[in-house]
């Protein structure tokens, strides 16, 4: 196991953040959209003057319900995602497209600049491929924008997908499915959350072959490379949040 060095919320650098929702009929849970603006809006509180606010909506269509808005707007922020209902198809592309435009222009050179896209996982409508979705989240990430993903509610929730997207965009990925679950990772963790403190980390672990006849990793399938990537840099990796840990389990034949 590693662990990320913790960070203070008032040692964050400057951040951009663009809240991508999603608000489609399947969002109309108390369990999704309203645990969903429940736990946004404890992190609105924990923004600072220095920081910014936005907000994407999508479902059929997208749109912006908040231009980029400077954090000492509390007031504003928060009742811009107390105005959110869910009805619609889902059409999780074109959100995120729209997303990225808005980090554009509320980017902050030096600082944080984050989408948070949170939904139930269910992309029926627009850019359904998963490998299409990946790569535009892929190139994206060049531009210096990151994107985290939270996932909630359950049945037609997509874990793998939703993974692999934050993966994609060097970001990190959480599921939320009580109060208390989004209080820690929005309140209590925001700077792991938000703040990357190790870009592209890799973990080698080696046997003696001497001791150990055959070992088997444990979860962490899809981010296994191949022996030959290992040292080549432009592999992409994984990154690593302000106090996050990372447990590798393998199961061992002596």
């Amino acid at each position: 196991g590693i662990a990320g060095y913790e960070l203070e919320a008032s040692e964050l650098p400057r951040t951009n953040l663009v809240f991508l929702i999603d608000v489609s009929g399947s969002m109309n849970h108390s369990s999704k959209l309203g645990l969903l603006k429940h736990g946004l809006t404890r992190l609105t509180e924990q923004i600072r003057p220095q920081d910014r606010v936005s907000i994407v909506v999508y479902a059929g269509a997208s749109g912006v319900v908040l231009e980029p808005t400077s954090g000492d707007q509390k007031a504003r922020i928060a009742a811009a995602l107390d105005q959110l209902r869910a009805g619609g198809s889902t059409n999780g592309a074109a959100g995120i497209r729209l997303a990225y435009e808005v980090a554009r222009r509320g980017f902050v050179e030096g600082g944080v600049n984050r989408i948070v896209l949170a939904t139930d996982g269910d992309f029926n409508v627009g850019m359904t491929s998963f490998d299409a979705l990946k790569q535009l989240v892929e190139r994206e990430r060049e531009t210096g924008v990151s994107l985290t993903t939270l996932g909630f509610g359950v049945g037609n929730y997509n874990e793998h997908l939703m993974e692999q997207l934050a993966n994609a965009g060097n970001g990190n990925y959480a599921y939320i499915d009580s109060e208390r679950e989004a209080h820690k990772v929005l309140v209590e963790q925001m700077a792991g959350t938000l703040a990357t403190i190790a870009d592209d980390v890799k973990i080698q672990i080696e046997f003696n072959p001497a001791m150990v006849a055959e070992y088997r990793l444990i979860g962490y399938v899809n981010r296994k490379l191949a022996r030959e990537d290992f040292d080549n840099d432009k592999v992409d990796a994984g990154e690593i949040g302000a106090g996050h840990t990372v447990t590798a389990l393998y199961e061992v034949a002596l």
